[in-house]
């Protein structure tokens, strides 16, 4: 059983790159459909702004954090965890995986464009990889059952998602049932900058994530002190009821027991 992290009230799993990794390789040997997601900042922060979001996503079998402020909100100091997010080492495992197994692929995304760019880097970095298929998914349900039987006539191995949050989830949620694959790798945009190495613009990100995050979770503390302020003076309240309930019947009792004397 994995540990877990729990940032904004979301349950993350709390394990290394290799960890991961391992239950990964069980997913991609059984026949059931198994979910992986990484988590990013922006996820979070979503997740917090709309209904249902947290549980939703805690029902995804797996879900990995992909950001160092996420670690960071978590209080992890661990250096190698550091450095593997630094690194990116589980998604080079999981690809180096995919390659040396010669998995077939199908690849979903926000635009053509990033499936394209998307596509193109596996064909160049892992070559192992076939890539079967790649389809830009519309923000609604128009075509669920177009891509469902693309995904199911390439016979795939996974499908690799990478979509804007809360649009990526709610895709497999509706879909799960139907998709005939071992496993769902929900990426959200954080292959974007594994494919095209990381930049300034990158360091900016995580930098204001960082920022952004650690206020959140100041605004979540300061919500959870005053909702047990609150519910410290209503319990106080009820004992003092119930205290003075009992006074009052014992006062009640021994007047009784007067008048019958």
């Amino acid at each position: 059983m994995n540990e877990k992290m729990n940032v904004l009230d979301v349950q993350l799993d709390n394990c290394t790159a290799k960890d991961a990794m391992k239950i990964i390789a069980e997913y991609m040997q059984t026949e059931e459909l198994n979910t992986v997601d990484i988590v990013t900042v922006d996820t979070l922060m979503r997740a917090t702004q709309l209904d249902g979001m947290k549980e939703e996503l805690e029902k995804l079998d797996l879900l990995l954090p992909g950001d160092m402020a996420i670690l960071e909100a978590a209080k992890i100091t661990d250096r190698k965890r550091i450095q593997e997010m630094e690194d990116q080492t589980m998604l080079k495992m999981v690809f180096h995986y995919f390659h040396k197994n010669r998995c077939k692929i199908f690849i979903l995304a926000g635009s053509e464009e990033e499936g394209d760019r998307l596509q193109g880097y596996l064909h160049e970095a892992y070559s192992g990889i076939q890539v079967v298929g790649m389809k830009a998914v519309p923000a609604d349900e128009s075509e669920d059952d177009r891509i469902t039987n693309l995904v199911n006539g390439g016979e795939v191995d996974c499908v690799i998602a990478s979509m804007d949050f809360p649009w990526q989830e709610q895709f497999v949620y509706r879909c799960k049932e139907q998709l005939n694959t071992r496993m769902w790798f929900g990426t959200g945009h954080s292959i974007a900058s594994f494919a095209n190495g990381e930049n300034w613009a990158d360091h900016l990100k995580n930098f204001i994530g960082k920022r952004i995050l650690k206020r959140e979770i100041k605004k979540e503390q300061k919500r959870k002190e005053v909702y047990l302020k609150r519910q410290k003076t209503e319990n106080n309240k009820k004992n003092q009821k119930i205290f003075f309930d009992r006074i009052n019947f014992i006062i009640n009792s021994i007047e009784e027991m007067h008048k019958k004397m």
